[in-house]
């Protein structure tokens, strides 16, 4: 199994959640985070004052799937979340040991 930890413009979340559901992705978490990297920020007027806005708004994605899927699944997250602007996120695949699902105590594959 992996876990796939993704970062993606808040405005490309519908589409990127539509996409990993066609290819039978089950369920995955939402948080929306602050963050930076090449972006680093900009800056924006409010009221007339100029002020730098050094975290700028994101969406982070994570799904557990079997170890099969997770190239189709990143390849699926990257194709729909890609912009080709700065700023589109990153995606990180790490391994899990193991799953347990509270509800029934199913563990692994049976739990996602």
């Amino acid at each position: 199994m992996k876990l796939i930890i993704a970062t993606i413009k808040p405005f490309k979340l519908e589409e990127v959640r539509e996409a990993l559901t066609g290819i039978g992705v089950r369920g995955m978490m939402v948080t929306e985070i602050k963050g930076f990297g090449a972006q680093s920020g900009h800056t924006e007027i409010y009221r007339g004052a100029e002020y730098a806005v050094n975290f700028v708004p994101k969406v982070k994605l994570e799904l557990v799937v079997s170890a099969a899927m997770a190239d189709q699944a990143v390849e699926t997250i990257t194709n729909t979340a890609r912009t080709g602007k700065i700023g589109d996120g990153k995606i990180f695949v790490l391994d899990v040991a193991q799953a347990v699902r509270v509800r029934t105590g199913e563990t692994n594959g049976d739990a996602i």
